[in-house]
């Protein structure tokens, strides 16, 4: 162990130790630096001898104490031999910035710690409070909370002068951050968040104080995931997020740990929000016992019994992460209305992500459904397994389909060449249906889709013919098309798509070539719009099928020009097309997918002699 000798003499020679700084919070005057030095080596305290050296934070365990009589000295004891401390001695000194010795040759502290800007005083839609038990992670509260919940005012209570210090410093340009005691006016929600929660790496604030503008709502708490994004609580623990969609709005017999939101002096039911997501196990003071629980677990569980059709359960496998952002990809939104559809047929339906195939509860499932994305997804032992390849048909091998139950596929030419069943994509007869907007009320010419990380066929054909485009979708900026937005809500497409003159669409080649008629096709004919896409293999005799013989497509930029632009008389008059849209919503809407899957699911059971395991 350093002797105080030694230690006073490696304090005093580093540009660490800023004796005014320490002189300012410890309240005492001193006669030289090495005097200086010398107090602090003799009792640290919970002072701090620079500004960018917070001992608290380097050391939350106190582990400098078995090798020296300071922090500081042992801090450059380290660093003299060549050993990297476990994290920067600041929150606000970044580790890429190099030694902070080495930083402060040419600058000044003042450049991480600014002057701090006023607090803000106008009316916040929250009080977040903070806890401050584990330094690190409230520092993590501050800065995410910062980021995702700027309408929030976060306030950090805390009793110790260093923990302050160094929150006061994280807080400087976060002017919706408070450091001690806050008073909200009447009415405001409180957001009480538990001292073992991480913060997420989303959006949750605005979701869960919306529950609260629910009649006779005084709490609301969100789901608690690990970090595979499976429940840990309240119920149905082990099971993906799509497993609790029905509790959205349930009243919760008690609080759990984790995070509430609540009206304070309001009196309500306090209930549970499943769009919401935190992460944590929901273990500890508070969590619930099971047997209060089971009413909410039935109730999730619970389908509707129609006679003669077992309810069996189904995991939809998707390619989409289980993170809230997978819930923009377009394979998401097809399972998640899969899934509406089967459980109006009775079934109790769960969507599983890459992050959640594996997980053990996978075991009590009664059928595995994959909807083929870019990777191989393995078969489930002791499940019927159903593959749909809805795209990327190129990376599907005999080998793959030879391993599930049932193979089908959204082309009738591709199935019939590799031995599959056709089952073409569909639409969501829910939303896309007739009457769903007003013809020409819209944009004139409708691309929604992404770059794609090149400019797609269609935007270009139309841009080489001169005809404007009103483009939705992310990555356009840098091949000089300027999108109006980077997304559309999928509950928005039918009226866009109903309303639009007309609305563009192009496949992959390789999905064109192997008759991959993508959903949009099915989407924009359900709400009678007029669709103007390019030819796939086969798609004539999908439109044949619904009397949209008529329907045209483009192949270049001559058939842009000829086509988008008015009188669109290429196109059937709005009765006809009425008149295809609702003989789409009954062929090939997803409940007659629905249908088509259950139906063998219950054959390959009837044949393996197998039946529910429920």
């Amino acid at each position: 162990m350093l002797s105080r000798d030694d230690a006073t003499a490696l304090v005093a020679g580093s540009r660490l130790f800023d004796e005014r700084w320490y002189a300012g919070l410890c309240g005492e005057s001193f006669d030289s630096r090495r005097e200086a030095a010398a107090a602090w080596v003799r009792d640290p305290g919970d002072h701090s001898p620079h500004p960018l050296f917070e001992p608290r934070w380097l050391y939350p365990g106190g582990a400098w104490r078995r090798h020296a009589p300071d922090p500081l000295s042992y801090y450059l004891s380290q660093v003299t031999l060549g050993d990297r401390p476990p994290r920067s001695p600041h929150p606000r000194y970044a580790h890429d910035l190099g030694p902070l010795e080495d930083w402060l040759t040419d600058h000044d502290p003042h450049e991480l710690l600014p002057a701090p800007l006023p607090r803000a005083v106008d009316e916040a839609a929250a009080e977040v409070r903070v806890p401050t038990d584990d330094l690190r992670r409230a520092v993590r509260w501050l800065r995410h909370l910062h980021r995702s919940a700027p309408e929030a005012r976060v306030v950090a209570l805390t009793d110790r002068t260093d923990v302050r210090r160094i929150l006061d410093a994280v807080a400087l340009d976060q002017p919706r951050v408070v450091v001690g005691d806050w008073s909200m006016p009447w009415g405001t929600p409180v957001v009480s968040i538990d001292p073992d929660l991480e913060p997420p790496r989303w959006r949750w604030l605005a979701l869960l104080l919306a529950a609260l503008d629910r009649p006779g709502v005084a709490a609301a708490q969100p789901l608690l995931l690990d970090e595979s994004f499976l429940v840990t609580a309240p119920v149905l623990r082990g099971h993906p997020v799509s497993a609790l969609e029905a509790l959205d709005g349930a009243v919760l017999p008690q609080r759990f740990a984790g995070i509430e939101a609540r009206l304070p002096h309001t009196d309500g039911s306090s209930v549970l929000v499943t769009s919401s997501w935190a992460v944590g196990s929901g273990a500890g003071a508070g969590s619930p016992p099971d047997e209060g629980w089971a009413p909410l677990e039935e109730r999730a569980r619970r389908v509707e019994v129609i006679e003669g059709t077992p309810s069996l359960r189904w995991a939809i496998d998707i390619a989409a992460g289980a993170a809230p952002i997978g819930r923009r990809w377009g394979d998401w939104h097809f399972a998640a209305s899969l899934a509406t559809a089967l459980r109006r047929l009775g079934q109790w339906v769960e969507i599983d992500h890459p992050e959640t195939r594996g997980r053990a509860t996978r075991a009590e499932t009664d059928v595995v459904l994959t909807l083929r994305g870019l990777e191989r997804v393995a078969p489930a032992p002791g499940a019927t397994n159903l593959l749909w390849v809805i795209s990327h048909p190129e990376d599907v091998t005999a080998a793959e389909l030879a391993g599930f139950d049932r193979a089908f596929a959204a082309s009738t030419t591709w199935a019939a060449r590799h031995g599959a069943t056709p089952l073409l994509q569909c639409t969501d007869a829910t939303r896309f249906r007739p009457g769903t907007g007003v013809t020409d009320a819209g944009a004139g010419v409708l691309f929604v889709g992404n770059a794609r990380g090149g400019m797609r066929p269609v935007v270009a054909a139309a841009r080489e013919a001169g005809v404007g485009v009103t483009v939705i979708g992310t990555g356009w900026a840098e091949h000089g098309v300027a999108a109006v937005a980077d997304r559309i809500a999928n509950e928005d497409l039918p009226t866009a798509y109903a309303s639009a003159g007309v609305v563009l669409n192009d496949h992959h080649a390789d999905m064109a070539a192997e008759g991959f008629v993508s959903n949009r096709v099915f989407d924009v004919l359900a709400v009678g719009g007029r669709l103007l896409t390019d030819p796939v293999a086969g798609l004539a005799d999908v439109l044949a099928e619904v009397g949209a013989s008529s329907q045209p497509t483009w192949q270049g930029p001559d058939d842009l020009a000829r086509l988008a632009r008015p009188p669109y008389d290429a196109w059937p008059d709005e009765h006809e097309r009425r008149a295809v849209a609702e003989r789409v919503v009954a062929a090939h809407s997803f409940d007659a997918r629905a249908a088509t899957l259950l139906d063998a699911a219950r054959a390959n059971l009837a044949s393996s002699g197998h039946g529910s395991r429920g």
